[in-house]
Parts: structure tokens; C-alpha cells; sequence
């Protein structure tokens, strides 16, 4: 016996709303349809390797960079700071990264040291 969902897809195809393909994969879905079983739920995702050990020192150094707009967070970033410090020597050079971190009163080379 269909369920009230599977009365309602049927409804639906006989109004033309939906065709015969879309019925039956609705139905299937539902395990309305006789023999058919509703499809397996996705496999969980596989849970990712950990990451391989810092060394010695460089544990747990971050910027973190927290941006605050009524007492409420709205940027909340911890960098690692070798990639910081990576960051520096890249943009460092270009005097107009410096200049405009100097508007807000943010000097680079304080900040990774």
C-alpha cells in the first residue's frame, strides 16, 4: 500500500505535473514501489590523515587576526606564523603593502617577529 507521499506523487503525475521518470524516482526514493528498496544513505567521508608533527619550537606560534564590529566577531583567522612569516618576505618588498598596513597603524615587521 503507497504511502500518503506515494499517493501524493501519484496525484501529481496524473495532474501532468510530473512525468512517468520523475514518478518513479520519487517512488523508489520513498520505497513505495514493490521489491525496490529506497536507496543507501552516502558513505561518510573518509576522515583525513593527520598532519604530520611540527618541529620542536614552532608549535602552537600563530597570528591570530580577530576583526570585531559591535562586540560581535566577524573575522576570526589563526595563520601559522612560518606561513606568516613567508607572507612578510613576499609582500614585505612592496612598499605599498607597507604603506597601507601604516594607515592603520599595522607595522609588518612587528607583527611576525
Amino acid at each position: 500500500m503507497p504511502s500518503d507521499e506515494g499517493k501524493q506523487i501519484v496525484r501529481l503525475l496524473a495532474e501532468g505535473k510530473i512525468d512517468t521518470d520523475q514518478a518513479f524516482r520519487l517512488l523508489r526514493a520513498l520505497g513505495d514501489i514493490p521489491g525496490m528498496a529506497p536507496p543507501l544513505p552516502p558513505p561518510p567521508p573518509a576522515r583525513e590523515p593527520p598532519a604530520a608533527p611540527l618541529p620542536p619550537g614552532l608549535k602552537g606560534r600563530i597570528l591570530r587576526i580577530q576583526v570585531l564590529s559591535g562586540g560581535k566577531n566577524k573575522v576570526n583567522i589563526a595563520i601559522p606564523l612560518a606561513i606568516a612569516r613567508m607572507g612578510k618576505v613576499k609582500m614585505g618588498g612592496s612598499g605599498l603593502v607597507k604603506g597601507h598596513l601604516a594607515k592603520f597603524g599595522i607595522d609588518l615587521d612587528e607583527l611576525v617577529r
